[in-house]
C-alpha cells in the first residue's frame, strides 16, 4: 500500500497516489480520457473537408481501444456492432445513390458520436463524480466533430459539471463555417459526378 502525504490545498492526510484528494476534492492532474489520437480541432477539419464521413469514421476506428477501455462492457459491445455495420451499409449506400449514401453515413456517425459520449459521460460519472453533459445540437449537427471540441474541453467540463456550452463563440462559428464550407463543396462534387456518364 502506498505511503501518506499532505494534500498541497487543504493539509489533510491522503494517500500519494490519489488523483483526487477525498476531502477538499482538488485534482492533482487534470482530468483527461488517455491515449486519444488526433484531437486538433484544425486538423480534424481540414482532414473532414477533404474525406467527408470517411475521416470520422478513420478517427473513431483510431481511438476505438482508447474508449472502449473506458466503457462498460455493454457499451463496448453497442459501440463495435455500430463499427462494424457502418462500413457495409454505406457501400451498399453508395452503390445505391450518393444521397443516400450521405444520409446512411450521417446515421451511422450520429450513433457513433452518441455512444462515445456516453461512455465518456459513464466514465467521467465514476471516475471523477462529475456529471459531464454534452450540447445535443452540437452533437447533432457536428456528430464526431463535436467529441473532438469535447475532449478539448474536457478538464473544464470534469471541473464544471453540467457545463454544456463552454467556448468561445467567434472560434467556434469560424470553425463551423469552415467545416460546413468543406461539407458543402463535398456533397457539390457528389452531386456533380452522379451526372456523370461513366462507361
Amino acid at each position: 500500500m502506498s505511503e501518506k502525504v499532505k494534500c498541497p490545498y487543504c493539509g489533510n492526510e491522503i494517500y500519494n497516489d490519489a488523483e483526487q484528494c477525498e476531502f477538499c476534492k482538488e485534482y492533482f492532474a487534470e482530468p483527461e480520457i488517455k491515449n486519444i489520437k488526433l484531437t486538433s480541432l484544425g486538423q480534424f477539419i481540414v482532414f473532414s473537408c477533404l474525406l467527408p464521413g470517411v475521416y470520422a469514421y478513420l478517427w473513431s476506428l483510431l481511438n476505438y481501444k482508447s474508449i472502449i477501455n473506458i466503457a462498460s462492457s455493454r457499451d463496448r459491445a453497442k459501440l463495435k456492432t455500430m463499427l462494424i455495420l457502418a462500413l457495409p451499409f454505406c457501400i451498399v449506400a453508395g452503390i445505391i445513390n450518393p444521397i443516400v449514401l450521405v444520409i446512411t453515413a450521417k446515421i451511422f456517425l450520429l450513433g457513433i458520436s452518441y455512444r462515445i459520449l456516453r461512455i465518456i459521460e459513464k466514465y467521467s460519472l465514476i471516475k471523477y463524480n462529475s456529471a459531464v453533459t454534452h450540447n445535443e445540437y452540437g452533437w447533432f449537427i457536428f456528430d464526431v466533430l463535436y467529441i473532438v471540441y469535447f475532449l478539448g474541453t474536457y478538464p473544464e467540463r470534469v471541473h464544471t459539471p453540467g457545463m454544456r456550452m463552454c467556448f468561445n463563440i467567434n472560434n467556434w462559428i469560424k470553425y463551423s463555417l469552415i467545416f460546413l464550407l468543406g461539407i458543402g463543396i463535398a456533397v457539390m462534387l457528389t452531386y456533380y459526378l452522379s451526372f456523370i456518364d461513366i462507361g
